[in-house]
């Protein structure tokens, strides 16, 4: 069987036992989501690069020690928060977002505030669209780290409750007060410069 049609499970019990092209292909799955998620973090694309390699280096050299292997990308996704969060300590906060140059979201901005934010808190509701989702990758340093993250992986990552508290390693219902919480800070940052609405 070819190993690209293999689940991560596969692939990683692969790894395990010293196939390293296996390995190329669980980086090759995974490597841009995990960067976008330590950019969004950091708001560092040099912090992001190292965390990401250093993320799969550490992933390559502990992979026999992971207990269940269908969650591979649970556990990619702690190793990188456990090397954002040191970063974070070592920095005492992050830089803030530097949007790529001739963006511009002044009308974007203006959009979303004049038909308000709606914000749910449920699977059923998803969060669009691609206004917001720029403009409160901009505003996501005003977060603490733990609202940060928690946005970063519900909101862009798309991950389940369940899912980010086991990255996290909190209760889902510490997650959900984080998201809302988070997302009521952004909800009252951009209101709040937009001149001055509520």
């Amino acid at each position: 069987m070819a190993l690209v049609r293999l689940t991560d499970k596969d692939l990683a019990q692969r790894v395990a036992r010293g196939d390293g092209e296996a390995f190329n292909l669980l980086v090759g799955r995974w490597e841009q989501k995990l960067f976008g998620y330590c950019l969004r973090l950091t708001g560092d694309r040099e912090d992001a690069f190292d965390i990401c390699q250093d993320t799969f280096v550490k992933a390559f050299e502990q992979i026999s020690q992971l207990q269940d292997y269908d969650k591979f990308s649970h556990w990619l996704f702690k190793i990188a928060r456990n090397f954002c969060i040191s970063l974070y300590r070592e920095k005492k906060s992050f830089p803030r977002h530097e949007p790529d140059a001739g963006e511009d979201d002044a009308e974007g901005l203006e959009t979303l505030l004049s038909s308000g934010l709606q914000v749910r808190i449920d699977s059923a509701q998803r969060f669009e669209p691609a206004e917001l989702r720029l403009i409160v990758e901009r505003a996501l340093d005003h977060l603490s780290f733990e609202q940060r993250e928690t946005v970063v992986l519900k909101i862009f990552e798309g991950l389940k409750f369940t899912e980010i508290a086991a990255i996290a390693n909190c209760p889902v219902s510490t997650v959900k007060s984080r998201l809302y919480l988070g997302l009521s800070e952004l909800k009252k940052f951009l209101s709040g410069n937009e001149r001055g609405a509520s």
